[in-house]
């Protein structure tokens, strides 16, 4: 037997063995059944490029582990996203300034915005973010379309909502200055 079927023989036991305890794990720290879902799939995808597996005398610490870190990632992604919006909220929500400067700044950072999207992040970056929120595709969908995995889709996403939090930052300071 082949050292990579070797490797995909332990994963499928892996994954038999503990899958459901995990997601099951992760869906009381996360308190949503979809994010445990795809939590406890990544954790076992990250055992797939690895040349090999450690020697595991306690698997379900080493799940733990891993589980735990795309965990605490997820979290940081939700906080730029929910940052990012927060800000923009703030900027455009001010209803006691209707007055037409405060209308034309608000179109300027609009246009900014666009402009930053369009011009500063990367091609497949850009590409996956308009997708996402302009089209309503799904990260298999664009996935699909750009001919990446599904992980590497969000990874462009935080990506391009982690430099548009940076940005709107950035542009605000500029508009009251």
């Amino acid at each position: 037997m082949s050292q990579l079927s070797q490797l995909n023989t332990l994963i499928d036991s892996l994954y038999r063995e503990h899958h459901d305890w995990l997601r099951a794990w992760l869906k009381k720290k996360v308190a949503c059944s979809h994010h445990a879902a795809d939590l406890s799939h990544d954790t076992f995808i990250r055992l797939m490029p690895l040349p090999e597996i450690p020697s595991l005398r306690e698997p379900r610490a080493y799940l733990l582990v891993t589980a735990s870190r795309l965990m605490i990632n997820l979290n940081r992604r939700h906080k730029v996203e929910e940052e990012t919006l927060l800000s923009m909220s703030a900027l455009i929500a001010d209803q006691s300034c209707r007055d037409v400067t405060h209308v034309a700044a608000i179109r300027q950072l609009l246009e900014r915005t666009l402009l930053m999207l369009i011009e500063e992040l990367d091609e497949r970056s850009r590409q996956a973010f308009m997708m996402a929120r302009v089209d309503g595709m799904t990260y298999a969908e664009i996935a699909q379309v750009i001919h990446v995995s599904e992980s590497r889709v969000k990874q462009y996403l935080v990506k391009a909502l982690a430099y548009c939090h940076q940005r709107f930052y950035r542009i605000k300071a500029d508009l009251h200055a």
